[in-house]
C-alpha cells in the first residue's frame, strides 16, 4: 500500500490523459475481464429474471358487463415466488458484483502502482466480505438519500471513493466510509468536476449502442483511480511512452 501524504496538484484534463494513456498500453489487460464480468453479471440477471418471469402467476383478464355497459380488466403480476426468486437473485449479484469490484480495482491500482498488469491480475478478488459491506451501506445510504431527489446525488457523490479506498488502505467498510466522505469533503470542487466527468464518460460509451462501455468503463476507473489518488497524496504510476 503505498503511503499517503498531502493533497497533489489535481487537473481533471492530466487526469483524463493519464486514464487513457494507461488504458491503450494495458487494453487487453483491461478489456477482456471487463467483457468476462460483463457475461457474468448479465447471465446471472437474465436467470434471476427469467425464473422469476416463470414463476409468476398467469395474467387474468375478465370481462363485466352493467347497465353502463362493458368494462374489461387485465391484471399481472410477480407472485410470492417471483419474489423469492428476485431477492435471492439480486444478493447472488450483490455477492458477485462484489468480486467483480474487488478484483477489477485491485488491478486498476496495480497501474497506478506503476507495476506491469496481465489479464489474470484482475481476477484476484480480495477483501470481498468489507466489499459487500461497504457496497450495501453505500447503496442504504444512497436509497435513503434518495428520498429526497437530489439527495442520491449527493450521497453518490460523497461515497464515491469507498471501494477504492477501502481496498487500497485496507479498511474496513466503516473507515472506507468516513475516509471517501473526508476526501471529497476537503476537495468538492474538484471532485464535483470528478464526478462529472466520470458520468459523461459512461454516457458516451452507453451512447455509443452500449459498445462504448468496454472502453468507457475501463477508462473510468483508472480516471477514479487516479483522482483518489491524487487528493489523497498517494502514488500515481507517471505516463506509459
Amino acid at each position: 500500500m503505498p503511503p499517503v501524504g498531502g493533497q497533489q496538484p489535481y487537473n481533471v484534463g492530466e487526469a483524463f490523459s493519464w486514464a487513457w494513456n494507461k488504458f491503450t498500453k494495458n487494453a487487453a489487460a483491461l478489456i477482456v475481464p471487463a467483457l468476462v464480468y460483463g457475461v457474468i453479471l448479465g447471465v446471472v440477471y437474465g436467470i434471476t429474471y427469467g425464473l422469476a418471469v416463470a414463476l409468476a402467476p398467469a395474467p387474468e383478464t375478465s370481462y363485466t358487463s352493467d347497465a353502463n355497459g362493458v368494462s374489461y380488466s387485465y391484471s399481472s403480476g410477480f407472485g410470492a415466488g417471483s419474489i423469492a426468486v428476485m431477492i435471492i437473485g439480486y444478493a447472488v449479484l450483490l455477492v458477485v458484483g462484489a468480486v467483480v469490484q474487488s478484483a477489477y480495482i485491485s488491478g486498476v491500482l496495480q497501474i497506478a502502482d506503476g507495476r506491469p498488469v496481465t489479464i489474470g491480475d484482475f481476477f484476484k478478488p480480495r477483501n470481498i466480505g468489507g466489499v459487500i459491506v461497504a457496497t450495501i451501506i453505500v447503496g442504504v445510504l444512497t436509497a435513503i438519500g434518495s428520498l429526497c431527489i437530489i439527495g442520491g446525488i449527493i450521497v453518490a457523490l460523497f461515497l464515491m471513493f469507498t471501494i477504492v479506498a477501502l481496498l487500497d488502505r485496507n479498511l474496513s467498510p466503516i473507515d472506507a466510509v468516513r475516509a471517501s466522505f473526508d476526501i471529497v469533503k476537503d476537495n468538492i470542487g474538484n471532485t464535483i468536476v470528478a464526478y462529472l466527468v466520470m458520468a459523461v464518460i459512461v454516457l458516451v460509451g452507453a451512447i455509443l449502442c452500449g459498445i462504448g462501455l468496454i472502453v468507457a468503463g475501463p477508462v473510468a476507473a483508472l480516471f477514479e483511480v487516479y483522482t483518489y489518488r491524487r487528493l489523497t497524496g498517494g502514488q500515481v504510476a507517471p505516463l506509459t511512452p
